[in-house]
């Protein structure tokens, strides 16, 4: 079941709007790397400094685990936040579960659509001073979409989905897949 993009899909015999089962995973190689940078260079450090300076070496897992932890705040961040998972019916986004019906169908395909970070921005670069004022009035006006999850902000190195749900409230989506993410989401509103 399992691919090579980090995403997983598959169906099921489950009843109406549940057959469809989608994990996107997140990447673990900076984690993975990070680890094993701050292990060599503790381990070296133990063999260098131990018995003798015991204080000075625990001084050093201290601020390597620090050091850790720094470095892998937006990875951990993503898991916690980020991770998602279409099940039974119901679409999770980190801590966040809404039922895949709720999504409206027209919003799900607005959301292929959508352009993505990279084509808005330069979309942006082309537009004249008058436009760019005429577009920040207008989305002054209108409400953004929640970020569905939690957290501030769309991580760097993710993709976004714009969806509605039938209530008319806009979601902001934060992706690693895109077309599978909405590709798993339209056969679980269909199925």
């Amino acid at each position: 079941m399992g691919g090579t993009d980090g995403f997983e899909a598959g169906a099921s015999t489950a009843p109406y709007g549940q057959a469809v089962v989608y994990q996107e995973k997140l990447p673990r190689r900076w984690m993975i790397a990070t680890a094993v940078v701050l292990a060599v260079w503790v381990a070296y450090q133990a063999s260098v400094l131990l018995p003798e300076d015991t204080t000075v070496w625990f001084v050093i897992l201290g601020f390597s685990t620090i050091l850790g932890l720094v470095f892998n705040a937006v990875p951990i961040s993503k898991r916690i936040y980020n991770r998602i998972h279409i099940r039974d019916g119901r679409l999770t986004v980190g801590r966040e579960t809404i039922p895949v019906e709720s999504l409206t169908v027209d919003s799900l395909r607005e959301a292929r659509e959508q352009p993505t970070d990279a084509e808005f921005v330069a979309s942006l670069a082309s537009q004249s001073r008058e436009e760019l004022a005429e577009l920040r009035r207008k989305s002054d006006a209108t409400k953004p979409p929640r970020i569905m999850g939690g957290g501030w902000s769309v991580p760097m190195g993710m993709d976004q989905i714009v969806v509605q749900t039938a209530q008319g409230e806009p979601l902001l989506i934060a992706t690693h897949h895109r077309e599978a993410l909405l590709d798993a989401l339209m056969r679980a509103r269909h199925a």
